[in-house]
């Protein structure tokens, strides 16, 4: 599915990946086959019409009073059953006048309050918001998991941000998040007019349920230097490529230039001398669905033919001069970059000698702070294009990702509240308002997926 997407005046398409749940949304009927009705059928023939002809008329009235008093308790059996299949949550009440006060676990007390706390609290005023910092859980000698799991306990958060999916989907699996279906019926929360693919992606998994709303999400593209390719005659990359595609793209260039002449096909976004290779290998591997180990089995995965034409692909792109490989010699490397702007200026496509490269949403920023920083180097005339997908799966993709996540404690005393703050978070007021504050980040909102007009 192409979503566009408007930076600068001009349109641009990301490929997004439209995560499908494998749980209906609606149970299907059951039907049973023939084979199955017919012996059904058949059992219930005794009452037979030339029997009840037969009748004395107060023997038939007799029956007929059994037949209805029989009749009365199946349809009120089957109205119940009804009622026990369509059991629904209990509603929320409406907010109420009194005071409320609500927890949250977010990364930052102060972002937190800039961002949302303070636009919220002078819009609900009887509702005061309290922030524990989860900055500790991600200290490098912390399980974070367990601290994640101790900070639950102790502080009892109402409202939790996820930076990371796997403790979110741990606390599903613990049923520690409260389902949000039937509050969005209840409330008639628009989410509609957001992305698809992020609500479907939190969506599969909670197996069908959604436990919490992002207002933001990350993604891929190919970014490439128009003024280059026009240079050279080249035409421009397209949305859905293969990486076969790009790499003949990519192996138009000349590759014969020396020094600051020379001009690549295609490079990383950050390269580093011991990782291109890995780099070039992974994107191509991940666009084809490929992993290095089956989690199910704990095999090693990469013997495969799959693997084989992805390594080969890689190989021809490093060895024709159309992928950027790092000079030998390490003293051509200039040894680690000093400043913010040593580190743009290593940067190929933002000193204009890759044509292409492939980088996450992220990268407008930096394209951003290069214009505003290098005075000395020109800004870069570009565009994107859908990062390359499978040719089996042209309208899938691995690019992607959701990591801002908020939820409900299952165990909250004052869900009504915690979800006033959750909807505010995830409104479209809020897109409006902050749709510019995060970086790289992209609004889940469609009517304000718009950057620097």
């Amino acid at each position: 599915m192409a979503i566009a997407i408007r930076f600068k005046g001009w349109a641009h398409s990301f490929m997004f990946l439209s995560a499908r749940s494998h749980y209906p949304s609606s149970p299907e009927k059951y039907v049973p086959s023939p084979a199955l009705v017919k012996p059904m059928i058949n059992r219930t023939r005794p009452l037979h019409v030339k029997y009840l002809l037969n009748l004395k008329k107060e023997d038939f009235a007799a029956f007929m009073l059994r037949f209805n008093r029989l009749l009365m308790v199946a349809l009120l059996s089957v109205a119940l059953l009804s009622g026990c299949s369509d059991k629904m949550e209990p509603q929320l009440p409406e907010l109420g006048k009194d005071k409320v006060n609500i927890k949250v676990a977010y990364y930052d007390k102060n972002a937190f309050y800039q961002h949302y706390g303070n636009l919220f609290m002078s819009r609900f005023p009887n509702i005061s918001v309290e922030v524990v910092s989860t900055e500790r859980l991600f200290h490098r000698d912390k399980d974070v998991m367990a601290e994640f799991q101790k900070l639950m306990d102790s502080e009892q958060p109402d409202i939790i941000y996820f930076q990371t999916m796997d403790l979110f989907q741990e606390a599903i699996r613990k049923d520690e998040l409260y389902g949000l279906n039937e509050i969005i019926k209840q409330d008639k929360f628009d989410i509609e007019n957001m992305l698809p693919g992020v609500t479907e992606l939190i969506k599969t998994k909670g197996e069908g349920t959604l436990y919490g709303l992002a207002p933001t999400f990350s993604s891929q593209a190919i970014y490439y230097n128009k003024d280059l390719f026009s240079e050279y005659g080249v035409p421009f990359p397209k949305d859905q490529m293969t990486w076969e595609e790009l790499v003949q793209l990519a192996r138009r260039f000349p590759s014969n230039g020396q020094g600051n002449e020379r001009i690549y096909g295609f490079a990383p976004s950050y390269p580093a001398a011991a990782q291109v290779g890995f780099h070039y290998l992974s994107s191509i591997a991940a666009a084809k669905g490929l992993s290095f180990v089956d989690p199910g089995q704990m095999k090693v995965t990469i013997r495969t033919e799959e693997w084989k034409q992805a390594a080969q692909l890689t190989v021809e792109g490093m060895k024709s001069g159309a992928f950027y490989v790092p000079q030998k010699n390490p003293a051509a490397n200039q040894g680690k970059p000093k400043t913010m702007e040593d580190v743009l200026k290593r940067n190929l496509f933002i000193t204009g000698k890759a044509a292409m490269i492939l980088s996450s949403s992220n990268f407008m920023e930096t394209i951003q702070r290069a214009k505003d920083t290098l005075k000395d180097v020109s800004p870069v005339n570009w565009e994107i294009a859908t990062v390359p997908i499978d040719p089996r799966s042209p309208n899938a993709s691995h690019a992607m990702s959701v990591s801002r996540i908020f939820s409900i404690n299952a165990k909250s005393a004052n869900i009504r509240a915690a979800w006033e703050l959750v909807k505010f978070i995830n409104s479209d007021q809020m897109a409006k308002t902050n749709y510019n504050s995060s970086p790289g980040e992209l609004p889940s909102r469609s009517a304000y997926r718009t950057r620097w007009p």
